[in-house]
């Protein structure tokens, strides 16, 4: 309870210190620096070392003491340094599957060095993969629980270079978001209606593919020598490739009216299957839901309105 309220507070306190950004530039005002485990020994050793000075008026440890507490003082702006002028941007997210981990990427422009020993990662949100370096981007990932629009939150940034003795760390809001697709779940159900043409018949086409064989073609080289028509070749036809095709039954149209008997989530779930098949298939298909009504036709955009759409139905949306 009393951690839930300290955090609360904090997340308020940041959000007004450090509002959200696409590019932010690390310096004073967005960054947090405290001796680390091992700077804490190492002052507690140098305050020892000082008692012992006075008690015993060692002029030679005194020295130590004090040299000491020099190094502290400049690891402390080295620390600083490492990663001040620092500039980090978010780059758009591709929509992604609930049940599945997100990839957030995130560009960085060093300033006039090259910025060491960064650790980057969710402040809440966390994964089983381990961050990815690409050069000067790196990919975070983060795990979609629920279908809608994703923001995993902060992103925290640490850093105990040169030596340990400090932790100089952040957390950057880059109000970075994504769209989540519900989970496709496979089923027999038959959540569609077949569309008619004008004469009252259903359209159906074929598409090269696996099924029935179609017709011969002479053969390209290149081509798999699985499709060669070897009985032809043994009668002295010369080289021939087989052709086959397969059959694309009428346009559908998705109506999730025809699933209310089953619960919400798994009505979109089913309908998300049934989208991804059509679009394996080339088929055509529309997408009826209560408040929207997606019309006839394929393709990624077509899969990504209708998917977007499924995504959104009765979500409760966080955007700005």
């Amino acid at each position: 309870m009393i951690s839930n309220f300290i955090n609360k507070r904090f997340d308020k306190w940041l959000k007004r210190r450090m509002p959200a950004n696409k590019e932010i530039t690390l310096g004073s005002g967005n960054l947090f620096i405290f001796p680390s485990k091992a700077g804490i020994h190492f002052l507690l050793s140098c305050f020892i070392l000082f008692l012992l000075g006075t008690n015993y008026q060692n002029n030679l440890i005194l020295f130590m003491v004090f040299f000491l507490c020099s190094f502290m003082v400049t690891c402390l702006l080295l620390s600083f340094r490492n990663v001040s002028q620092l500039t980090l941007s978010a780059i758009d997210s591709e929509a992604q599957f609930a049940g599945k981990n997100c990839q957030f990427r995130l560009r960085l422009k060093h300033g006039k060095q090259k910025a060491q020993d960064l650790f980057l990662c969710f402040q809440y949100h966390d994964s089983d993969l381990q961050p990815i370096w690409e050069g000067d981007t790196i990919i975070l990932y983060a795990f979609a629980r629920q279908r809608g629009y994703f923001k995993p939150g902060r992103v925290t940034l640490r850093s105990s270079f040169p030596f340990g003795l400090y932790n100089i760390w952040t957390h950057i809001d880059f109000d970075t978001e994504v769209l989540i697709y519900p989970t496709p779940i496979k089923n027999n159900m038959q959540p569609h209606s077949t569309a008619k043409s004008n004469s009252d018949k259903s359209i159906s086409q074929t598409i090269q593919g696996v099924d029935q064989f179609s017709t011969l073609k002479s053969y390209q080289p290149g081509e798999s020598l699985k499709s060669v028509a070897w009985k032809q070749l043994a009668q002295g036809r010369g080289w021939l490739s087989k052709q086959f095709e397969q059959s694309v039954s009428g346009e559908c149209v998705l109506d999730i009216g025809l699933l209310n008997h089953l619960p919400l989530e798994m009505r979109v779930s089913y309908l998300c299957y049934h989208i991804i098949e059509l679009e394996k298939r080339h088929q055509r298909y529309a997408l009826v839901l209560p408040n929207q009504e997606i019309v006839i036709g394929s393709g990624a955009m077509h899969q990504h309105r209708c998917l977007k759409a499924l995504a959104l139905y009765k979500t409760v949306s966080h955007r700005k």
